[in-house]
C-alpha cells in the first residue's frame, strides 16, 4: 500500500499559510507613497519659495507673523514628504521580508517532500514487513519537526515585521495618527503567527546574511589525528580525516544557525556545519541530516571522534569525552554539548562514521 504524504505535509503548508498575503497591493501602496512623497516635497519646495516672495510685502509684526507660519507649513509638508518616503521604504522591506519568508517555507516543504518520497521508496522496495510502519514513524517525526521550523520561520518574520512598524512609528510626524500594533487595522498591516521550535534538518544552499565573524585557525585544537577540545583534554580520532573534520567543526564554535546554511563565516545549519567540516578534510558527504547515513555505521559504545549522530532530522557531530558539537536551531550558535541520543522525540537514525 502507498503511503499518501499529503497527512504529512498539512502541518508544513498551515505554518506557511500563515504568510499568505497580498503582495501585489503591498506594492501598489509603496509605488503611491513614493509618488506622494515627491509631490508634497515638492509643494514644499514651491511653498518656501513663494512664501519667500510674499513674506517682502510685508514688514513689522505682521511680516514676522507670516515668516513664522509660513516655515510652519514647509517644515510640515518637508516631514509629511519624509514620513511617506519612509512608509513606502517600510512597505517595501516588509514585503521582502514576507516573500523571503515564503521562499523559505516552500524550500522547507520541497525538502521534507525529496526526503520523504526517498524514505517511501525504499520502504516499497523492501522486504521487511514492517518497513511501512517504521517509515511512516519516521515521516510522523520529519513532518513535526519540519512544521516546527516552518512555523519558526513565521515566528521570526513576524518579529521582524513588528521591528519593522516600531521603527516607522518612531519616525511619525506629531501631526498625524499614531500606528497600531501590527496586525490592526490602525497600522493596516497583517501579522503572522506561529509556534516556536527549531528543526534543524538543513535546507540546500539558502544564502547566509549578516558579517562575516573572524575565527582563529583550527590547528588551535591540535593535529595529525590528535585533538585538543575547548576544555584542554586531548583525544585521538580514529584516523586524521576524523580529526580534521572535528577541528573544523571546533572552529566554528559561536557561528550563527542559519537554516539552509552554507557559508562557515557568516552562518550554517547542523547539516550545513558537518558538510562543510568533512569537506576540509577532502570528504564529501551529502547535504541533509537524513542523507548523510553514510561509511560506516557504528554502535554508540564504539563512538568515537568524528563519527557523526544523526536523527530523521538533525545531525551532530561526536567529539570525544562523552562530547559532541552542533549548529543545534534558528536563534542559537554553534556550540558544545554532551553526547546523547534524543532529540526532541524523533526517531534516531544511527551513529555514522564517514571517514571509515
Amino acid at each position: 500500500m502507498a503511503i499518501d504524504l499529503a497527512p504529512y505535509e498539512a502541518p508544513i503548508k498551515e505554518a506557511a499559510d500563515k504568510l499568505e498575503g497580498d503582495t501585489g497591493a503591498a506594492d501598489k501602496a509603496q509605488a503611491d507613497l513614493t509618488s506622494l512623497s515627491r509631490t508634497l516635497a515638492d509643494y514644499g519646495t514651491r511653498h518656501q519659495a513663494e512664501a519667500t516672495s510674499l513674506q517682502g510685502n510685508w514688514v513689522g509684526a505682521r511680516g514676522d507673523l507670516f515668516g513664522v507660519k509660513a516655515k510652519e507649513h514647509t517644515q510640515a509638508l518637508d516631514d509629511a514628504a519624509t514620513w511617506a518616503s519612509k512608509t513606502a521604504q517600510t512597505i517595501g522591506d516588509a514585503t521582502s521580508l514576507v516573500k523571503d519568508a515564503q521562499q523559505q517555507c516552500q524550500s522547507l516543504l520541497t525538502e521534507f517532500d525529496a526526503d520523504a518520497r526517498t524514505l517511501v521508496n525504499a520502504a516499497a522496495s523492501s522486504t521487511d514487513p514492517g518497513a511501512e510502519m517504521q517509515a511512516r514513524a519516521v515521516l510522523a517525526g520529519m513532518s513535526a519537526k519540519y512544521a516546527k521550523e516552518a512555523a519558526d520561520i513565521v515566528n521570526a518574520a513576524k518579529g521582524r515585521l513588528q521591528d519593522l512598524v516600531n521603527g516607522l512609528n518612531a519616525t511619525v510626524p506629531a501631526s498625524a495618527p499614531p500606528a497600531g500594533p501590527l496586525g490592526t487595522r490602525a497600522s493596516g498591516t497583517g501579522g503572522g503567527g506561529g509556534g516556536g521550535g527549531g528543526y534543524s534538518g538543513g535546507g540546500g544552499g539558502a544564502a547566509s546574511t549578516g558579517s562575516a565573524i573572524t575565527f582563529p585557525p583550527s590547528d588551535q585544537y591540535g593535529s595529525g589525528s590528535q585533538i585538543k577540545l575547548p576544555g584542554g583534554q586531548t583525544v585521538s580520532a580514529p584516523n586524521e580525516r576524523a580529526a580534521i573534520a572535528v577541528r573544523a567543526a571546533l572552529s566554528r564554535l559561536g557561528l550563527p544557525y542559519v537554516w539552509g546554511g552554507t557559508d562557515p563565516n557568516k552562518g550554517m545549519d547542523c547539516s550545513g556545519l558537518t558538510q562543510w567540516a568533512y569537506s576540509q578534510a577532502g570528504l564529501k558527504i551529502p547535504r541533509t541530516a537524513a542523507t548523510q547515513t553514510v561509511g560506516q555505521k557504528v554502535d554508540i559504545n564504539d563512538i568515537q571522534p568524528g563519527d557523526l549522530v544523526i536523527w530523521s532530522g538533525h545531525v551532530a557531530m561526536y567529539i570525544g569525552n562523552g562530547q559532541m558539537v552542533e549548529e543545534p536551531h534558528t536563534g542559537d550558535v554553534c556550540h558544545v554539548v554532551p553526547l546523547r541520543t534524543s532529540n526532541a522525540g524523533e526517531p534516531l537514525l544511527g551513529v555514522f562514521r564517514p571517514s571509515a
